[in-house]
């Protein structure tokens, strides 16, 4: 039995350092994708400024974006390289998904290209390019359920950016053929409602950044520098894309519609985008772990346990069980959290006598702890205790002594006061206890953490087997005090659950947090 919980665990390291490999691929191969970006944002909006100041061949703009395409599967292929030299698999679907899409922007491309130089008037019909493109987008998006939830945003945004650039180039191409009448500034109307939703994102993440720097400054303890590196670094790319495609778009339009000095909005765009480049490569370039291991960290948050590691753990017998149980030793890590804790998982419904057997994980329920905090979060509480002790002594002296109906009345009427009283004491004794609570009868019941009230209370403190809390305060609550803010019994480790993903009244468990210093004991 030892041999297969070993072999588990030797699997379960494998696997983690597997996904740690491949996550830090995955944040470099990110970090370098927005670069590429960029650069070819500047070079793009340079060569659209040009070609209106000096009349350039739209011949540049095609070479420009033939460029980008070789540059962004050359990239593509490096990081399939470097992940068949671990020995990680690489969806082919994904690879020819991205190949496809490619090649029917860039036949989009050239067929605006040939219809410009032959002087045709169908370009509308490019558009059909663009639809079997974001067709295909949708198809691989949606496909893909074992997607990471950072990564299947990603791909969302690209998706609404595909859908957008189809409707802009829709009724660009409408007005070119004179399908549509209409004056260029109606015709460009999705052009200003995406530049809105573009300075409004701006605009929120400049005021986010804004926030997280004020609060860095007072309390850096519970913001990682990291988190507000990147933080900055996504709203200096928002601003540089929101300023930029204003600039453009008002200037294309001046130009469309023959009005005079329609190039001072291309000057102002020019020194924009050059001091722009220079701002943010450097900060690029200086903060670049930074921002990778701001990355690393979003990746591995999203990273769901691996299932075939569960299933074989699921499959052992009672004793298997019982020795991968959160209960047992510290040195082994558990796979499964059961429902021990009241304040993290909530009140149970019905309480299991010592002994019973779990219908879920077949291994034994934790014995009913006689601590005070145990009782205190209970349903009942202490007056529940005192009810029950009060009723058993009525019992066993209606058992025992033949009382008439006076005596039974009287004997009522001191069990109410008691009763009453005990309920008064009870109110004294856990006022304390019930102020000091109050926000966590909040977090059970809208299931957020107690400390910060923003994200799920998705931490377990080892071995007491308490929560309540996120896995970034419990981790933060373990360096400052070392020890459990209910108990007050030290912390071994910490335990981070998925809460959407449950079998009953098990959890998953994601990941184990444990200090450097106990490895070497």
């Amino acid at each position: 039995m030892s041999t297969h919980i070993n072999q588990t665990q030797q699997n379960l390291t494998n696997s983690q350092q597997e996904t740690n490999l491949r996550n830090r691929i995955r944040s470099r191969k990110l970090f370098l994708t927005t670069i590429i970006k960029f650069f070819f944002a500047i070079l793009l909006f340079l060569l659209l400024s040009l070609q209106i100041q000096y009349y350039l061949d739209v011949i540049y703009i095609f070479v420009l974006f033939l460029i980008y395409y070789l540059i962004d599967f050359l990239h593509l292929f490096y990081y399939n390289f470097q992940m068949k030299k671990l020995q990680i698999r690489f969806k082919k679907k994904k690879i020819l998904v991205y190949l496809g899409t490619t090649l029917l922007d860039f036949i989009y491309l050239i067929q605006l290209l040939m219809l410009t130089k032959m002087g045709y008037k169908y370009f509308v019909y490019s558009n059909v390019f663009l639809v079997i493109a974001i067709l295909m987008n949708f198809y691989s998006l949606y496909s893909d359920r074992a997607l990471l939830e950072s990564l299947k945003m990603l791909n969302k945004i690209s998706l609404l950016i595909r859908i957008y650039i189809l409707i802009c180039s829709l009724f660009i191409t409408l007005k070119i053929d004179n399908i549509i009448i209409w004056n260029w500034t109606p015709t460009l109307w999705s052009v200003w409602v995406g530049l809105i939703c573009f300075i409004g994102i701006s605009a929120g993440s400049l005021i986010v950044s804004f926030s997280k720097i004020i609060q860095y400054m007072f309390d850096r303890q519970n913001l990682q520098k990291s988190e507000l590196i990147s933080n900055i670094w996504i709203t200096q790319l928002l601003i540089f894309g929101s300023v930029s495609l204003a600039l453009s778009s008002l200037g294309y339009l001046e130009y469309l519609e023959n009005q005079p000095n329609y190039s001072h909005n291309f000057i102002i765009q020019q020194y924009f985008i050059i001091v722009e480049f220079f701002i943010i490569i450097i900060y690029s370039i200086y903060f670049r772990n930074d921002i990778c291991e701001q990355i690393f960290i979003t990746l591995q948050d999203d990273e769901p346990i691996n299932q075939q590691q569960f299933s074989i753990n699921m499959q052992g017998n009672n004793q298997t069980m019982q020795q991968i149980n959160p209960t047992s030793s510290r040195t082994q890590i558990p796979q499964v959290v059961q429902k021990i804790s009241k304040t993290y998982f909530g009140i149970p419904t019905r309480i299991k006598k010592e002994g019973d057997q779990d219908s879920i994980s077949a291994s034994p329920v934790l014995k009913k702890s006689s601590k005070g905090h145990k009782r205190a979060f209970s349903s009942q509480g202490v007056a529940s205790q005192m009810f029950q002790e009060l009723d058993q002594i009525v019992i066993d002296k209606q058992s025992s002594n033949a009382l008439n109906k006076t005596t039974s009345n009287e004997l009522r009427l001191q069990i109410d006061k008691k009763r009453c009283n005990s309920h008064l004491v009870t109110i004294a004794h856990d006022e304390s206890v019930q102020n000091k609570n109050q926000e966590l009868s909040m977090s059970q019941t809208s299931n957020i953490c107690l400390v910060c009230y923003e994200r799920g209370p998705n931490a377990v403190f080892m071995n007491c087997g308490h929560g309540g809390t996120c896995y970034q305060c419990a981790i933060d609550i373990w360096k400052q005090k070392m020890v459990c803010y209910l108990c007050r019994n030290k912390i071994e480790y910490i335990l981070k659950v998925d809460l959407e993903d449950r079998y009953g009244d098990l959890f998953k468990v994601v990941s184990t947090a444990q200090m450097i210093d106990q490895f070497n004991k």
